[in-house]
């Protein structure tokens, strides 16, 4: 049974301040029908930024998010225009991370239906077309060799969504296996898989109630929002010392002992403890960062935005201000929690990054602003 449970009250203008760092480009016609044409073609006259080769690849509509599967495709989390509002609905993508072909995952592309009772017993099932209003995405592999996406999703209502990533004959397909609505008042951004239970971590950003003045704090560095944690013994719990500044992005560290979350706002990077939330190492960052990413070598990816007031912010989305074009990627040691730039430049039409996505010798750089991923090759 489809889930048709009331939208989330959230006003125009507050919808929108909400990923106001998007630009005004229109949404692609029928994208989440069809497989998208994609190009990649150089990104500049000189194509290079110290030691990476830059090209553009279409994409959809504002492509925040960027995950790997085991099987090697890319799974693309395309943002609604206004989360939260009725209509407004994004979708779940495949790119293939070597032709760059992009194609319908979620709703549109190959996906069942078998909802786990035993995980999921309060979850009334899955949602409509235009429910699906995904953000934050993650993949894990469980205990049986399953692998599994969790999806923040701002549609109805504030859910996690649960699908197990299948591979039919080499392509990839979703089967949807459950959802936890997030509590009363929660507005999700990042998730993480627990890798020492059947639960996850989630980054509430900030009230939704109240978004405008919600910024306007974040950009005064004030705590804005915490960490959630959810079992399905437990329920959702809230790590009772990780109140910041509209966490973000959030990483569980290799051994499973500490949580690596993005603090847009306060414009750093902490290490948290799981259980409590208690602050073990800070790094601070010039940008805003936005979602963390793992590389082979266990060190982790961020980039973000640069803005540098509200005023800005507010801008991009009612003054038509563009945002700049460039891309920041740093990459954190965990070892020294230290942060060294990663790759660097400007590329004409791509500006407010979120996403960098290690794959082999490349990375995918995604983005609340337009409707193309920038790839990174290495010279």
């Amino acid at each position: 049974m489809l889930r048709n449970s009331p939208k989330i009250a959230i006003s125009l203008v507050a919808g929108s301040l909400l990923f106001a760092v998007a630009s005004c480009t229109p949404p692609s016609e029928n994208a989440a029908a069809q497989t998208l044409e994609t190009s990649a073609s150089p990104a500049s006259a000189a194509d290079t930024a110290a030691g990476w080769s830059e090209k553009l690849i279409d994409a959809p509509y504002k492509p925040e998010d960027l995950v790997q599967t085991s099987s090697g495709a890319v799974i693309v989390s395309a943002m609604a225009e206004n989360p939260g509002e009725s209509g407004s609905s994004g979708s779940l993508y495949y790119m293939d991370p070597d032709t760059t072909e992009i194609s319908p995952a979620w709703p549109s592309g190959s996906v069942d239906n078998a909802l786990n009772n035993e995980l999921f017993p309060e979850c009334s099932g899955p949602l409509s077309d235009d429910e699906t209003s995904p953000h934050g995405i993650t993949v894990e592999s469980v205990d049986d060799g399953t692998e599994r996406l969790y999806v923040v999703n701002h549609g109805s209502h504030e859910s996690i969504e649960v699908f197990d990533v299948r591979n039919d004959d080499g392509q990839p397909g979703l089967t949807w296996i459950g959802c936890v609505e997030l509590p009363e008042g929660s507005f999700g951004n990042g998730v993480a898989a627990d890798p020492n239970s059947d639960g996850f971590f989630v980054t509430h950003f900030l009230n939704p109630a109240d978004m405008e003045n919600e910024f306007k704090r974040a950009f005064a560095g004030e705590d804005t929002g915490h960490v959630l944690h959810w079992t399905p013994e437990s329920g959702w719990t809230q790590l009772p010392e990780s109140t910041m500044s509209t966490p973000n992005g959030i990483a569980v560290s290799e051994d499973g002992e500490s949580l690596y979350v993005a603090s847009w706002g306060g414009r750093k990077l902490v290490e948290i403890d799981p259980s409590s939330g208690a602050v073990l190492r800070e790094t601070p960052v010039d940008i805003m960062p936005d979602n963390l990413r793992f590389t082979d070598s266990g060190s982790v990816l961020v980039t973000g935005q640069m803005i540098d007031s509200f005023e800005t912010f507010f801008g991009y989305e009612f003054e038509g201000l563009q945002p700049e074009d460039r891309y920041d990627v740093l990459e954190l040691d965990p070892e020294s929690f230290t942060t060294a730039v990663f790759a660097e430049g400007s590329v004409a039409g791509f500006g407010n990054p979120t996403t960098a996505l290690p794959v082999g010798d490349k990375v995918f750089v995604g983005a609340v602003a337009g409707t193309q991923i920038l790839e990174l090759s290495r010279q």
